[in-house]
């Protein structure tokens, strides 16, 4: 067992994970094995977003039960078996992404954007709040259920980041939103 920090903070890359995002662990089978086989110990959620004349310069991701998904956390890793992640109390339960001067959202094609977590069952979903770089925020919701596994990139469906009425969040239909 060994102590690691899931980092709360990941930088944009375009169509992957920042570095630093994914923590790994390898166990060797004895001392004179010199074969080591990384494995993730976290999974990742790929959000897929458009809109028009949004330059979004960080994206939040919190689970709508404060899942614990950044900080100290604690990994099991035995030889020839998957490695556990199990997070410390004091663990935030917050992760942003930073998209460093911003990402230009395109109005038709989806730009992706990963954010690495570790496994984590949000029972009643996730909520997204993204910034612009003039400080606009918009925010996204869904209660459905989203499992997220070890290994496993997650991909939801694609969304438009858009203002809405009243500036209440966008809560889509069940099943509209992955």
């Amino acid at each position: 067992v060994m102590s690691v920090t899931i980092p709360a903070q990941q930088n944009y890359v375009p169509n992957s994970y920042g570095l630093g995002a994914n923590t790994m662990v390898a166990v060797t089978h004895n001392i004179y094995d010199t074969f080591l086989k990384f494995r993730s110990v976290g999974g990742c959620v790929k959000l897929q977003l458009y809109g028009d004349d949004i330059t979004l310069k960080t994206i939040t991701l919190k689970g709508n039960e404060n899942e614990k998904l950044a900080g100290r956390a604690f990994v099991k890793a035995a030889y020839g078996q998957a490695p556990t992640l199990s997070m410390a109390d004091d663990a935030t339960s917050t992760i942003t992404l930073n998209c460093g001067e911003g990402v230009v959202l395109d109005e038709e094609t989806p730009i992706v954007f990963m954010i690495m977590l570790p496994p984590t069952t949000f029972e009643k979903g996730i909520t997204i709040t993204m910034k612009d770089i003039n400080g606009k925020i918009y925010t996204q919701s869904t209660s459905n259920q989203l499992v997220v596994e070890r290994n496993v990139i997650k991909p939801m469906a694609a969304f438009e980041v858009k203002d809405f009425p009243n500036n209440e969040p966008y809560v889509p239909v069940p099943g509209e939103w992955k």
